[in-house]
């Protein structure tokens, strides 16, 4: 705990005790591992798309490139 902290507690203990319970909640929440699709990449040279970021298996060479996001 922070001297600020110590001193927030001292000052006006109600809203030390409010902040406390805001980032335990905050803390307990579940936690989303991403917000949409997973990346998709294209590859520059025959346009084979996957979920592979460096190898396209189509031209057996490092050539893949991100795809952005559909609408």
């Amino acid at each position: 705990m922070s001297i600020i902290q110590s001193l927030v507690r001292l000052v006006d203990p109600i809203q030390a005790r409010a902040e406390e319970e805001k980032r335990r909640r905050a803390r307990e929440e579940p936690k989303r591992e991403h917000d949409g699709d997973p990346p998709r990449f294209a590859c520059r040279v025959c346009g084979q798309v996957g979920d592979d970021n460096a190898y396209c298996p189509e031209c057996l060479a490092d050539t893949m490139e991100p795809v952005p996001p559909s609408p």
